[in-house]
């Protein structure tokens, strides 16, 4: 009966997670940027360049391991090496190493230097990773409109090279109150890596760079200018 139960766990995995993945990549792309529609516009704008990645921060267990992270300088060749919206230069990118102190169960966290608000409501984030082949996952945080954590797989991190991934944020995921505008959206809290313990020894090394959000302004652009303040 357990040799079962197994069984329908791993054909669980292997046939419907990676659906539901494709799925969500098949969402994020069907969304159009730019275009109105009723009382939704839709605006493609940058959470993170990784420009401060110098500010960012990195932690795992002491007992798994050591993780460091810097501003490195680079880009992937898709990024556009000045943003056409903003103006800001994409000359470096967020570097993490780490070093794994023996084969097992582990995983590593990375931060802004505090929760980054996300405008509007988001419908996708998209991050570009440059992988090394390993069998690990990565999961985004994010707080929902009153500071609750939410955790979303983006993934295996099972490439080499620069990848843009992306995720659509499930409608499951409060955020307004329509009561109040002021309290409208996400924010960003970092991403964290769980390791597979037959891929923990010697180094990892993963970059990140360009993590943007596509989210619906169409409140914040149409906001009466006499508008009340609220948040005092």
């Amino acid at each position: 009966m357990a040799r079962i139960c197994v069984i329908m766990v791993t054909l669980f995995i292997v046939v419907f997670v990676p659906l539901a993945l494709n799925a969500q990549e098949q969402e994020v792309e069907n969304l159009q940027i730019g275009i109105q529609t009723g009382t939704q516009l839709l605006a493609d704008i940058p959470i993170a360049h990784f420009e401060d990645a110098d500010t960012w921060t990195a932690a795992m267990p002491i007992d798994q391991g050591l993780v460091f992270s810097m501003r490195r300088k680079g880009r992937p060749l898709e990024v556009s090496a000045i943003d056409p919206n903003d103006g800001t230069r994409s000359d470096y990118v967020l570097g993490v190493k780490v070093a794994f102190n023996q084969r097992g169960y582990s995983h590593f966290r990375i931060r802004p230097s505090k929760p980054i608000k996300v405008p509007g409501i988001t419908k996708a984030v998209t991050v570009w990773i440059c992988g090394r082949s390993f069998k690990h996952r990565m999961y985004m945080h994010v707080l929902d409109y009153m500071g609750t954590e939410m955790i979303l797989d983006m993934g295996l991190l099972d490439f080499v090279g620069w990848k843009k991934l992306s995720i659509a944020i499930p409608v499951t995921i409060e955020q307004d109150n329509y009561h109040n505008t002021e309290w409208r959206g996400l924010s960003f809290a970092g991403f964290s890596i769980l390791c597979d313990p037959t891929d923990t020894y010697g180094l990892y090394y993963i970059y990140f760079d360009e993590l943007r959000a596509i989210t619906d302004v169409y409140n914040e652009e149409y906001r009466d200018e006499d508008d009340m303040q609220d948040g005092w």
